[in-house]
């Protein structure tokens, strides 16, 4: 059997390994130049920390010894779904089945298109590159979204000795994650290591003047930047997908089985939508690849098909300086957030409950007893 892959993030090159491994023949569509890499490493890859190479899933021979047809720097224009065809840089080939994980990509503000080289969203290799160039001649940085990818930027901007503003349009940071209560002492910790974080504010504006940024705020403010980076949320691009006639919402929707909407199609990872299951993990990602691939190819011999497990992934971030953790539901409707020691302004822990049900946890300057509260949780979920 001939399987495509439109989609070479954590979730295509894990169905990728899986189809070769079980002897199928797979082609794999990479819309980048560079190997695929793992995403959340790109912020190591924008401050220095890492190159290409160190960030990559797999070396390149890896691809080669499992048969897998990698085709970097080829974007999908068009699928046909009733013949399973795919058409990548004008050549059209035919599949017995396709599995779509082409993941998401940066919600972009207009600055960006204005400032291309001022204002980088933090998400792809190259946009890192881009940042990495530009380091050594940048004195003050300014962050927009105060989610994980723009906390990790701060962190790293001040170990670098930058003068860093951070700018969260919510009125917490990390709301995804954290209530208000974490929030404010991650905040906290922040700003203890010379972090300007503005929470509740968004810029509104950016000019460009003596060489430097102009960023105006809703209320009026203004600061000077030399470099602004953006990562205010995630976006999926579902055209080829629709004008194929694939049922899309704000992604391509699946069922249990990670099939969509037409026989022989499957998608996995952030492109897919199911009702309920948020995915926004490399390694649930990587699990909906591996399932997905398998039930691909259950489906075209004829062997039933397993439904994915919806998991809970916890999110973390450790460094020297500061170090938080999170799981399951910050906040919301019937929860209640109970501290689980005071131990100090720089040190929060508290779970998140539904009467007597445990519903999240979360934890600031420590770990003591995340693992064990997580995996209360029941599906959660390490890798």
């Amino acid at each position: 059997m001939r399987i495509g892959i439109v989609g070479a993030g954590h979730a295509g090159v894990e169905a990728a390994r899986h189809i070769s491994d079980n002897g199928g023949e797979v082609v794999l569509y990479s819309d980048e130049s560079c190997l695929p890499y793992i995403r959340p490493k790109v912020v190591l890859l924008a401050f220095g920390r890492a190159d290409l190479d160190a960030i990559a899933m797999r070396p390149r021979p890896w691809y080669a010894e499992h048969k897998i047809d990698l085709r970097l720097d080829c974007p999908v224009t068009q699928i046909d779904v009733h013949a399973r065809t795919v058409t990548a840089q004008g050549r059209q080939e035919k599949f017995d089945a396709l599995i779509l994980a082409t993941g998401a990509g940066p919600i972009l503000l207009p600055f960006v298109s204005q400032f291309p080289e001022d204002v980088i969203p933090i998400w792809r290799a190259k946009d890192s590159l881009a940042i990495q160039k530009r380091l050594d001649k940048v004195r003050h940085l300014t962050i927009l979204g105060g989610g994980i990818s723009g906390l990790e930027a701060a962190v790293y901007s001040r170990e670098q000795g930058l003068d860093v503003t951070v700018v969260e349009k919510a009125t917490h940071l990390m709301a995804q994650q954290f209530g208000p209560a974490a929030a404010g002492v991650l905040a906290q910790r922040l700003a203890g290591l010379g972090v300007d974080v503005r929470v509740g504010r968004f810029v509104t504006d950016i000019a460009k003047i003596d060489g430097r940024l102009r960023l105006r705020f809703d209320d009026g403010e203004q600061i000077h930047s030399d470099l602004a980076l953006t990562t205010v949320g995630a976006i999926r691009n579902v055209a080829v997908f629709s004008r194929a006639g694939l049922r899309t919402e704000r992604g391509v929707l699946v069922d249990e089985c990670q099939r969509t909407s037409e026989p022989g199609i499957f998608a996995c990872g952030d492109i897919a939508e199911r009702p309920n299951v948020r995915t926004g993990s490399v390694l649930l990602a990587a699990e909906q690849g591996k399932a997905g691939a398998a039930n691909a190819m259950a489906a075209l011999t004829g062997r039933p098909l397993e439904p994915i497990p919806d998991r809970k992934v916890p999110l973390s971030f450790k460094h020297t300086s500061i170090e938080f953790h999170a799981i399951g539901t910050p906040v919301g409707q019937g929860l209640a957030e109970k501290p689980l020691s005071n131990v100090g302004e720089s040190v929060y822990r508290s779970v998140v409950l539904e009467g007597d049900v445990l519903r999240g946890v979360q934890m600031i300057g420590s770990r003591d007893g995340f693992r064990q509260l997580a995996d209360s949780l029941g599906l959660s979920y390490y890798g």
